[in-house]
Order: structure tokens, then sequence, then C-alpha cells
């Protein structure tokens, strides 16, 4: 197993009633724009939601911040270091198949047997939140497996990447162009070093770029994936359909907002194929139809 660097994260909990989880996680995740994860003990009338952040003052001015927040009842920054991360990760990470060809594998199981007739995404999320355990993933996963199973899907556009995990499945599912980003520098660094251990780096070009202020990729892709929140691909609505060609898989949505995210797809133009949702999260699938020109 590779060797894993003593780096410190800073981790913000945050303690509320377990029926009010939801809504908060939600309002702390457009506040900071990272994924909230709630912890709850079986049959417990309380909830803990952290946000994890590169330096302890981030955590630390968050904590004041939300302290005087509606239903925060206790809100504690601290430091994790690299071996707490990675015993945090052994604990939730499992294998899993997902789809019809793919399996995704922590690193640690390395010396393990292959699973038959699966394409095995190695994979050490390190400070990102895409290993395939949740629905949001899971979903773009599930449509990319399928999508490459009907036609030749000739090139890709991944949209706030995080571990590279949509990515690195694309290239294992045989498309050649693949174009990742991220707005967060040291999540791209995660994924990089995810494709570099996959093998599959002359297909996958990244760059760090924000889905709100920086100017979008030129050109279209066959496919589009964004697993982002609801807001931002109602605002990108125009943006990412303009890069398709054929298919935008969209997910990071509640599903009480799915359909305001599919009214801003169906106004560009794009045609629903695929809704599904686990009572929380949704995903959605739109298509195009263009000429061979476009």
């Amino acid at each position: 197993m590779p060797k894993t660097k003593a780096v410190a994260y800073a981790i913000l909990t945050v303690e509320t009633d377990a029926d009010k989880a939801d809504a908060l996680a939600e309002a702390l995740e457009a506040r900071w724009n990272r994924t909230a994860i709630q912890i709850q003990r079986p049959n417990a009338s309380r909830t803990w939601i952290e946000l994890y952040f590169e330096k302890d003052i981030e955590a630390l001015l968050a904590a004041h911040a939300v302290r005087h927040w509606p239903d925060v009842l206790a809100a504690q920054p601290r430091v994790c270091r690299g071996r707490d991360w990675l015993s945090f990760w052994k604990h939730h990470f499992k294998s899993r198949p997902i789809g019809q060809r793919l399996c995704i594998r922590p690193v640690w199981e390395k010396n393990r047997a292959p699973i038959k007739r699966r394409k095995t995404i190695w994979l050490d999320p390190g400070l990102s939140f895409g290993t395939g355990e949740h629905f949001t993933t899971r979903f773009c996963l599930e449509q990319l497996d399928r999508l490459c199973g009907a036609r030749k899907i000739n090139s890709l556009l991944d949209v706030g990447t995080g571990s590279g995990i949509l990515a690195i499945a694309a290239a294992k599912l045989g498309v050649p162009r693949i174009l990742a980003f991220d707005h967060d520098a040291q999540a791209l660094e995660q994924a990089l070093a995810n494709i570099r251990r996959n093998r599959v780096t002359p297909h996958i070009r990244t760059d760090v770029r924000d889905l709100e202020r920086d100017a979008f990729p030129k050109g279209r892709f066959d496919v589009v994936c964004a697993n982002v929140y609801s807001r931002l691909l109602i605002e990108a609505a125009p943006a990412l359909a303009n890069a398709t060609r054929h298919h935008v898989v969209l997910s990071g949505i509640r599903e009480a907002e799915l359909d305001s995210v599919a009214d801003a797809f169906a106004a560009q133009g794009g045609q629903e194929t695929v809704r599904d949702g686990d009572g929380e999260w949704g995903g959605l699938v739109f298509q195009w139809i263009r000429s061979s020109s476009t």
C-alpha cells in the first residue's frame, strides 16, 4: 500500500437536531461551496455535520460564523492528521461494482483479486468526496457506463471533477479525449494522482477553473458531466448545454430541486431522458439532437 503523508486537514463539526440536518447541511454547502457530510447514530435525536478545509484558520473562522445560525447547537473546529484521514476512508470506503462494467476499489485493496469482467478504478479519495458511495457520484457513473455502452463516445467534459473518478471511468470505458476541471487546486492534485494511478493520463487533460467566475472551455463534447450544486447547474445551464453535442449528465441535485434544474435545461432545447433519485438526492440526463456539423 502506498505511503500516506502526514498532512493535516481542518474539520468543522456542527451539531444540530436530526430533523434540521438536511436544511442546515444545504446552507453550509451553499455558504462554503464544500460537501457537507452528515453523521448520525441510529435512533439519535442529534446529527453532526462536517465540512473539510485545507487550513485550520478557515475552519476556525467558519466555526465563529455559524455558531449563532438558527438550528446550530454547537460548532467546533479540529485538525485531522493524514493518518486519521486514511483511517476514516478505510472504514467508510469499500469496493463496489457500479453499472454493468465498472468497479470502484480503494488503493489499500491492491493485493486483493480483481473482479472479473469489470474495469477497475483504483481510487485514493484524499480530501475529495468522489468515491461512488454517494448517490450523486454513483448516478453519474451508471449513466456514463450506459451511454458508453450504447454508442461510441469520443469526448467528455467533467465539470467539478473532485477525485477524478468520472474522468477516469470515462477513460476506462474507452473515451479517448477528456477535459476535467475543478475550482479546488488541491482536489485537482488528488485527481491527477488518481489519473496516474489508473494509467489513463494520455486521455485526460485537467484544469483549475471556477464554474461561476472563469470562462467556459471552448468547443463541444459528446457528453458533459456536471456533479455540482443545483444553483450552479441552473446558472450554468446555457454554457453546459452549449458545450455538449449529445448528452448532459447532471447530479448533486436535491430531489425537491429536480424540476427547477430540469426546467433550466429544457429551456436550452434539451430533452429529458433519465430521472432518478434516492429520496434525498437526484440526477438527470438530457439529450440534444444536433446536426453532424455542430
